[in-house]
């Protein structure tokens, strides 16, 4: 069992300014839960994402110290029953300016009140959450109960923190103070360069990477050998006769085999750490969309528009960043003269203008790659919908080339090496030029809109029409 709570970088530097008080401060989250299969009541792996939050009012409080409070019904009753009406999760958070992110007794007796108070509400699970230090320094800590029956708290194993970067914020454990030896040998030269708190940073991220083709395949393979927690490998395709020459880990024995469980299986035999997984099933399928939901960072490596169409919305519903990566080799169809290697590397998340503000994506070739292959060619036919476009050129060098650049944007944005601003990079590759940009979000669109944000499995889905 799995637990992470997913805020957006603004709500997490309301929280951290909190801390500026000398004086504990208290409110109310509302938070969306998304997740996968159940064991018992309580979920295999979830994820709640932080919508919207609620301090305290002044005159809610009966008591407030450097060390303690005590709050009137006024001060959370209100929040967690609106949190609850809009099929929320209410999380309770307090500070501890300067302190450390441990839950006291006094901690526990409030959570006992106010987990007995639940069912009176309507409601079952409730989050507590707990923020300390300072505000240029902030840490923090959560736990879930799942019900008044069942009072045994669940440690949340990650708070997921996302904007123009992602930050992971874990519990305290034996293994802070340092790796493994078998894994300071492995790691050894990246530890080097980012640390071990670095290193324990990727062994935390849970990645998922969605086309395992050319670009797929290699970004799958790097992120292996950099040592993240988890990889899983989503991709309905079979092996062709053309995949093995970009395909890492695809060999021409393959032929027929679900990509997905190809690469995962040579991932497998690396003998890194990596929990690696395979769904070989469409994006829009549920048992792809259930492992999506608990990833902290999603890659597009997908052809078409489609995927992208969905990811593109997927970032900013459910507070999980998605690097889309893109190649295209322009040729002159009569000469075969090669015209332009171009390859892009978008950052998509809270904050960030989408794939539509910046016309990446062509939303007819999307509704006609989405729809079920009979309805698209009936459609198609009565001229409602444009049939999708031919296979592009592709060469493994290039594959490999943007899929690097892809992955270490990540590394860039999870360990601040770079500026953080820009949110694109251009690849000229046959000019040899490389530039990047920071486009704004268009007024009007879903990722400018704070209600989009965090709405998680909200029907209608993503506010697209799926197949049915």
């Amino acid at each position: 069992m799995t637990a992470t709570l997913a805020l957006t970088s603004a709500l997490w530097d309301e929280l951290r300014r909190a801390l500026d008080d000398e004086h504990e401060t208290a409110g109310v989250i509302a938070a969306r839960a998304v997740g996968i299969t159940c064991v018992g009541d309580r979920p295999a792996s979830v994820a709640y994402l932080g919508r919207r939050l609620t301090w305290a009012s002044p005159d809610s409080y009966l008591e407030r110290q450097a060390y303690g409070l005590e709050l009137g019904s006024a001060g959370w009753v209100p929040a967690m029953r609106a949190a609850l009406a809009e099929d929320s999760v209410p999380v309770f958070i307090h500070t501890h300016p300067r302190g450390r992110p441990e839950f006291s007794k006094r901690d526990d007796g409030v959570d006992a009140s106010l987990l007995s108070a639940m069912p009176a509400m309507g409601g079952g699970t409730y989050i507590a959450l707990v923020v300390a230090g300072t505000s240029q320094a902030p840490t923090a800590a959560a736990r879930v109960y799942y019900g008044p029956a069942d009072p045994r708290p669940v440690p949340v194993d990650k708070i997921r923190v996302s904007g123009d970067g992602i930050t992971l914020i874990t519990p305290p454990s034996a293994r802070d103070a340092e790796t493994t030896a078998g894994e300071d040998e492995t790691f050894d030269r990246q530890i080097r360069m980012f640390g071990p708190a670095g290193q324990r940073a990727l062994g935390a991220l849970h990645v998922a990477v969605v086309g395992a083709g050319g670009t797929g395949s290699a970004t799958a393979e790097q992120l292996t050998r950099l040592g993240v927690g988890a990889l899983t490998i989503i991709d309905d395709d079979v092996v062709t006769e053309p995949t093995p020459t970009r395909g890492y880990g695809i060999t021409v024995a393959d032929l027929g085999r679900p990509k997905a469980e190809v690469v995962a299986q040579h991932l497998q035999r690396t003998g890194m750490p990596a929990r690696v997984r395979a769904v070989t099933a469409p994006i829009q399928d549920p048992a792809a969309l259930g492992h999506l939901a608990t990833a902290d960072v999603v890659f597009s490596c997908v052809d078409g528009h489609g995927a992208r169409l969905i990811l593109n919305r997927w970032a900013y519903a459910y507070l999980t960043p998605v690097i889309d990566v893109a190649i295209l080799v322009s040729a002159d169809s009569g000469t075969g003269t090669v015209t332009g290697i171009d390859g892009r590397v978008t950052w998509l998340g809270p904050g960030a203008a989408c794939l539509l503000c910046r016309g990446r994506i062509d939303p007819g070739l999307a509704y006609a790659e989405i729809l079920e292959p009979e309805e698209r060619k009936r459609l198609a036919g009565e001229g409602y919908v444009r049939e999708a476009e031919t296979r592009q050129p592709a060469v493994v060098t290039l594959t490999t080339l943007v899929a690097s650049l892809a992955t270490t944007e990540l590394l860039q944005r999870l360990f601040g090496l770079a500026d953080l601003a820009p949110t694109e990079i251009l690849a000229q590759i046959q000019r040899r030029e490389l530039r990047r940009n920071r486009v704004p979000q268009r007024p009007g669109c879903f990722c400018s809109d704070g209600d989009f944000l965090a709405r998680g499995a909200q029907e209608p889905h993503l506010d697209l029409i799926w197949p049915g």
